[in-house]
């Protein structure tokens, strides 16, 4: 295993050395064979098993340091308070990885944490990561899961876990964010430069390299945004700390997938004034890159940073409105006008499962309206829109068939209930990781029918839709 350490290289401003403290009876328990082979890392061998699970310590392994607004508002000194950073690896693509373990022990950030993971929070983490890579959003991955026989307190005693994982960049807003309200410009500098070099090294043969990167992150944090709306994806935590510098999704803590159409949904149950709702993400978005953007006011001119700025709803309004032409059948942004509106008006009102109906919508066949028409009270009005959209369809004049076969690969037939994730916690905390697998199988091909895992599909029942999910992990 070949890692390198060029985030160490910054300097003790920017992190704390910091070594895996292993869990007692640690066992590995799952890890992620096609990650692995992308990234080169032998799972077979002794001294890597040993290495990533910290029996064997990386010297040069850290903890960041970085701030954040957390909820609106801020906090001026945060960090990984239970995440070491091991280095960084080669891709098979030639880019670098960083390689985080999640659960490490006490930092010198954890405050008043204890620096532990429970394997319900990592088992909820693994699989969504990789829910969300199958369905082409970006994100941090899963590589590998152990679990343990130490109890760790939360509510009450729970397994201890750590979860191996890996992203682009853990670089957060709140990086920049730590270093430009304590004033250290130099450090600022540095933490320009290094992204600059790692992550945007594109920017660097232009005109104005600072503001082309500002570019380029407010455009991937747009797309990322939009992608989970097109999917019905909600964070739950979008604080700045949690927003990923290179435009990934990160630090899954009390996310959802949702289920019954909500447009005010709140995933989270201890954001109870819904600032993180469904509805909100675009806003929060644009909030969060606002803050980020005010980092570099001594950088750029003011309508530098607001002509930046002014590209995210754009952004994020293009790319949705391309998305959900695929999710929908359709080519042309007059024909999502005229049935998108109606048809969210309608998913809201009869609080219709969202992947359920667009995986219906894609088996559609012309005046067959009868599996979707199942789904409602209202019937006519469900049928008028159905006839609008048939129209529209036709009007385009493309294949039928074909159209229903590309709508069947982005539509899933599989997203991570809340209640299927509930259930494999449950199993993986007695020891048994079968569900937590199959689970895993369908979600890395979620497009798929799966016929023997036809159950996997099914709505939750009444009692899945009311377990709560809060920051508490």
């Amino acid at each position: 295993m070949n890692l390198e350490h060029h985030f160490a290289q910054l300097g003790e401003a920017f992190s704390a050395k910091t070594l895996i403290q292993p869990l007692s009876e640690q066992r590995l328990v799952e890890f992620n064979p096609a990650l692995a082979d992308f990234l080169s890392i032998d799972f077979k061998s002794d001294e890597t098993k040993r290495q990533l699970s910290g029996e064997v310590p990386v010297p040069e392994s850290l903890s960041m340091v970085y701030a954040g607004h957390q909820f609106g508002g801020f906090s001026p000194r945060l960090g990984d308070g239970r995440g070491v950073l091991l280095g960084e690896i080669t891709g098979s693509d030639g880019r670098l990885y960083d390689l985080h373990m999640k659960g490490a022990g006490l930092t010198p950030f954890s405050r008043r944490g204890d620096g532990r993971a429970v394997l319900r929070s990592c088992i909820r983490e693994y699989l969504a990561s990789e829910a969300m890579s199958a369905l082409s959003v970006p994100t941090s991955r899963a590589l590998a899961l152990y679990d343990s026989r130490q109890a760790v307190y939360r509510e009450t005693p729970e397994v201890g876990a750590m979860l191996l994982r890996t992203a682009y960049g853990h670089i957060r807003f709140g990086h920049f964010e730590y270093f430009f309200y304590q004033g250290k410009h130099a450090e600022l500098d540095q933490l320009i430069d290094y992204c600059l070099q790692y992550y945007y090294p594109e920017c660097l043969d232009t005109d104005s390299p600072l503001e082309n990167m500002l570019t380029e992150v407010v455009k991937r944090t747009a797309h990322m945004i939009a992608k989970w709306h097109v999917i019905g994806f909600q964070h739950g935590v979008m604080n700045t700390d949690n927003f990923s510098f290179t435009g990934e999704t990160i630090d899954y803590g009390p996310y959802g997938f949702m289920e019954d159409y909500e447009p005010d949904w709140v995933c989270n149950h201890s954001d109870y004034e819904g600032r993180y709702a469904f509805s909100r993400q675009p806003g929060v978005g644009l909030w969060n890159l606002n803050c980020l953007l005010k980092c570099f006011s001594k950088r750029l001119e003011k309508h530098q940073l607001v002509s930046i700025l002014e590209q995210y709803e754009v952004e994020l309004q293009a790319h949705y409105n391309g998305l959900m032409l695929e999710k929908m059948g359709l080519v042309s942004d007059a024909s999502l006008q005229a049935v998108l509106t109606p048809l969210l008006t309608i998913l809201s009102v009869e609080k219709l499962d969202y992947t359920v109906f667009f995986r219906l919508l894609s088996h559609l066949k012309p005046d067959e309206f009868t599996p979707l028409l199942d789904e409602v009270v209202d019937r006519q009005r469900l049928q008028d829109w159905l006839l609008n959209y048939q129209a529209v369809r036709l009007e385009e004049g493309r294949s039928w068939e074909v159209v229903s076969q590309s709508m069947l690969s982005v539509n899933p037939k599989f997203i991570l209930r809340n209640y299927l994730a509930h259930e494999a916690i449950q199993a993986a905390e007695q020891g048994d990781y079968l569900l937590f697998r199959r689970l895993l199988n369908v979600l890395n091909r979620p497009f798929e029918e799966h016929i023997e895992s036809e159950a996997l599909a099914q709505r939750a029942p009444s009692w899945g839709k009311s377990l709560e999910v809060s920051c508490s992990s």
